[in-house]
């Protein structure tokens, strides 16, 4: 390197010459020496470092001011809360404590307030200061703001006073005794009093609801926890600090006894009372109480933290005070014996050092053969070698990296997936795939907002957006166990709509970028586009749920179905101008509307037809809203569109039983109606027994008797087929309520029922069956014990008597629960004195509307709307329904019965041929295990 002289130092070219003799580090070592250059550095050191000390030191003891107030607003607040939440739920007795708590929290917003005003600086300008003392709504909200509202500011108000406590330093001390009390003031305090919070609150739900589930239960074991934990890490450093400060070990071991037992009633009350025994043998307002004494506790605990922490600090400033002024004073001293001799040095050095710069200058324009021309031999000339062997490296590895850079670019470029990563601001870093363009048909990406960019034309709820967006932020410069903890609560998949384009579907995947400590620096978001693998998907759904209905309608003899859709179309039609031309919910409009939407599911249930079943009952419960509260809104629009949804159901039935199987019309059988169907066979038959009846005088009336018979049987059914659907559901429901199949006896003595009636009687029966399997036979083991089979039976007699049909069903059960009905019948209003009813006026209230002898409701029974439906579908047909005793216990509990249908005499048919059999020839019993 050449030297250059300047007129002005020419009279210190002999000393500056014989310096340049000298090693480079021999120079230093000499100025060092002889002018204390090393020292004045360190001194210049020292100043700028106590200097910062003391600048952290005096923000952090002007924090210190504001954590009492600020604590004990949000205490009060907080308990505030608490009490208004057991107010909202109905608590009674607790005025006085939701007043008290109020005083409490608008005198401590006002301590709170003056003590940010008065501070100023940086402390005056924060978030918090400018939420309390700014902000007009706080006193309002105090005053009548609603628990969670309360909660909600209370929750604001501890995050800007942990952003206060984090940007003043308090939370990284560099003095290990005054961190640790740091820790107990700003963390395990502040935790013990947001997890008294979080208890006050759930707390007092629980003991007003008497429940604890679900969530609730979960939060108050882990706050049961939390206390524990908080605890004995704030007696660990009180017990440590006292340690290494004696005269104040008495004072902190005092704050740490108080600690210690603050919260021990409020373990107690949630262990004893709501979690490990769930008896909520406690008052709402003796539990806000105890959680009210615990803050008070902890508030006294804040404020000896808080002196002891502010005599240290003090201490602390006073020492750096000193040992900042000692070192200004050396620094005077010495600094005018080194400037001289520093400049002699100092220019010796630069001369070289201007070459390394020069050099330096020329690689960092972009060219990388820029080199040093190395003309001594001291320590810089060696510099010079190493920066020109360092130079030529560089160059080869920024050519390995420009390679490097170009294959990463190729692979976004070409790759057939969207990658973008989100940066610590919230936005699309510039580098990201060039199919992400594609795939959201847009080429305005890099800076923009990566959530309104994910989720903008979704249909994702705001909750979970707002979920992912404070997910993602949690993480974004923190540790990467942050992402780990709420990884789950990322969304995987997506839907999204342009305007005039179909729904799109993609699929994402997230992962973190993390530096050296392993701090996540960008979260990284892989979108796939899986909309054709979702169409093919839902393609595949809808092929099984039409498998799953095409096997429940082969299960239902054609004719069975074909009636059972036209049944249901007449009831769904029915319910369909009731609604439209109804303008308010009468009892009477509800009760028929319910009827016939219970119809229609129990015969939907009967042939198992089970996603009609299931579309029904949806309907049928907003009936039942109706039908139990009569001040429910009644919204016609509603309902209609719930019926709709129905008839759809019930019509895609009926589409795929004509077009995908084929059964188009009713089958073997139609409506009397509107015609007939006979078998050849029969037809044949009958011709048959005429011809041999033909010029034999003798057999004329036994073959006109044989076609006579034939012909009134013509559209009649047998009473077993005519109830075959139902008779063939009976065994799995009698699974479902954990009953054996129960044995069917059928009497009917050749009796046949007319096809107009046989929807009706089906209609009926679906409703008695049910109801004698579910309500009259016993379970297996009171059958046993009683000495009675496992399996019940039920019996059905038909006959004709005195112009009647009459219709019995029975059972061997327990009876008619007599007792339980007149029970009941006071507790629903239905009657004011049980005793005045005798045993006929009590079985006639299973008839009342809305009346059940089931404990519970479920898709079997419990509504109450069985008998009253068989008994208006029976009158409508001048029927009649009506229970008969059939022993003579007057008065007992259960009384055996049977359910009498009586209907005029033309709707069934009495085979003459049987009749004139006599007893001898009569069709015999029809017994079938259900």
């Amino acid at each position: 390197m050449s030297p250059t002289t300047h007129p002005s130092t020419r009279f210190l070219e002999p000393l500056i010459h014989l310096i340049g003799q000298i090693s480079f580090q021999n120079k230093l070592r000499l100025t060092a020496a002889v002018f204390g250059l090393p020292l004045l550095a360190a001194a210049g050191a020292i100043l700028y470092e106590l200097n910062s000390k003391l600048d952290a030191l005096e923000q952090e003891h002007a924090a210190i001011q504001v954590q009492l107030p600020t604590l004990s607003l949000l205490a009060a607040a907080s308990q505030l809360a608490a009490t208004r939440s057991g107010q909202e739920s109905g608590v009674t007795g607790i005025d006085q404590l939701a007043s008290r708590d109020a005083v409490r929290a608008t005198g401590w917003l006002k301590d709170a307030r003056s003590a940010l005003t008065s501070l100023g600086g940086n402390i005056a300008d924060s978030s918090l200061s400018r939420g309390l003392v700014e902000a007009s709504e706080q006193g309002k909200l105090i005053e009548t703001g609603s628990s969670d509202a309360l909660a909600e500011w209370v929750a604001a108000t501890a995050t800007r006073l942990d952003e206060l406590n984090e940007s003043a330093g308090l939370l990284n001390d560099g003095d290990a005794q005054t961190s640790r009390l740091l820790d107990v003031l700003t963390i395990h305090l502040s935790g013990l009093m947001r997890t008294t919070a979080t208890a006050a609150r759930i707390g007092t739900e629980t003991l007003v609801k008497q429940s604890l589930r679900g969530s609730r239960r979960n939060d108050l074991t882990l706050a049961r926890g939390d206390y524990n934990a908080l605890v004995t890490y704030s007696l660990e450093n009180l017990r440590k600090v006292g340690q290494a400060h004696p005269p104040f070990a008495e004072r902190l071991e005092a704050t740490g006894g108080t600690l210690n037992t603050a919260y021990l009633s409020v373990q107690e009350m949630i262990t004893t009372k709501m979690i490990d025994t769930m008896d909520f043998d406690l008052a709402p307002q003796r539990y806000l109480e105890i959680t009210g004494k615990a803050f008070d506790d902890t508030l006294v605990a804040a404020k000896t933290v808080s002196e002891t922490v502010d005599t240290l600090m003090a201490s602390r400033l006073s020492s750096l005070y000193w040992q900042r002024n000692l070192v200004i004073v050396a620094m005077l001293a010495v600094g005018g014996l080194v400037l001289v001799a520093f400049l002699s040095a100092y220019i010796s050095i630069m001369r070289g050092l201007h070459g390394l710069a020069a050099a330096v200058k020329t690689m960092a324009d972009g060219d990388l053969g820029a080199r040093i021309n190395v003309t001594t031999r001291d320590e810089l000339g060696t510099v010079g070698k190493q920066f020109n062997e360092m130079a030529a490296r560089l160059a080869e590895r920024t050519v390995q990296l420009r390679e490097k850079t170009h294959e990463i670019e190729a692979m976004l470029a070409n790759m057939p997936q969207g990658i973008f990563t989100i940066t610590p601001s919230g936005q699309i870093h510039e580098e990201y795939s060039a199919y992400l363009e594609t795939i959201f048909a847009t080429g305005h990406i890099a800076g923009r907002d990566a959530m309104n960019f994910l989720f903008e034309f979704t249909d994702t709820a705001a909750n979970d957006r707002d979920q992912v967006s404070a997910s993602v932020s949690s993480c974004l410069g923190e540790d990467r166990m942050n992402f780990d903890f709420n990884e789950h609560l990322l969304l995987r998949e997506i839907r999204r709509t342009l305007p005039d384009a179909a729904p799109q579907y993609l699929e994402l995947a997230w992962s973190v970028i993390c530096d050296d400590e392993d701090h996540v620096e960008r979260v990284m978001v892989c979108v796939r586009d899986v909309t054709i693998l979702r169409q093919i998907e839902a393609e595949a759904q809808q092929q099984r749920r039409e498998l799953a209905i095409i096997g429940e309608i082969l299960a239902v003899k054609q004719e069975k179905f074909h009636e059972f859709v036209a049944s249901s179309r007449n009831f769904l039609e029915d319910n369909g101008i009731l609604l439209r031309s109804a303008v308010a919910a009468t009892p009477v409009l509800v009760k028929q509307l319910f009827r016939n939407m219970h119809t229609v599911k129990g015969n939907s249930r009967t042939y198992g037809l089970t996603q009609l079943t299931h579309r029904v009952h949806e309907a049928e419960q907003s009936y039942e809203v109706l039908r139990q509260d009569e001040t429910a809104n009644f919204d016609a629009e509603l309902l209609l569109n719930q019926l709709a949804e129905v008839s759809s159901c019930l019509e895609e039935y009926a589409h795929i039983n004509e077009t995908k199987l084929g059964r188009r019309g009713p089958g073997r059988r139609g409506s009397a109606e509107k015609y007939l169907m006979v078998e050849r066979d029969q037809i044949g038959q009958l011709l048959a027994e005429c011809d041999r009846a033909r010029g034999r005088a003798e057999q004329a009336p036994e073959a006109l008797r044989v076609v006579s018979d034939a012909l009134r049987l013509l559209g009649t059914e047998r009473v077993d087929d005519m109830l075959s659907g139902v008779l063939d559901s009976l065994p799995s429901l009698a699974a479902e309520l954990g009953k054996p199949a129960p044995q069917i006896v059928i009497e009917a003595k050749g009796i046949h029922v007319r096809n107009q009636m046989t929807d009706l009687l089906r209609n009926a029966f679906m409703h008695l069956y049910r109801n004698s399997l579910d309500h009259g036979l016993e379970l297996p083991a009171e059958r046993l014990a009683q000495g009675k089979p496992a399996a019940g039976c039920v019996l059905l007699r038909v006959t004709v008597e005195s112009g009647r049909a009459l219709f019995k069903l029975s059972d061997d059960g327990r009876g008619l629960a007599l007792a339980y009905i007149r029970r009941k019948a006071v507790d629903k209003g239905l009657v004011a004195d049980a005793g005045e009813l005798d045993d006929a006026a009590t079985a006639q209230l299973i008839f009342a509307s809305g009346f059940s002898t089931a404990a519970a409701v479920t898709e079997v029974s419990g509504r109450g709307v069985g008998m009253d439906a068989v008994r208006d579908f029976i009158e409508r047909e001048s029927g009649s329904l009506h229970i008969e005793f059939t022993d003579q216990r007057v008065g007992s509990d259960y009384r055996a019965f049977e359910t009498v249908i009586s209907l005029p005499a033309h709707v069934v048919v009495t085979s003459t041929a049987t009749e004139a059999a006599g007893p001898a020839l009569a069709t015999p019993v029809l017994t079938r295990a259900a």
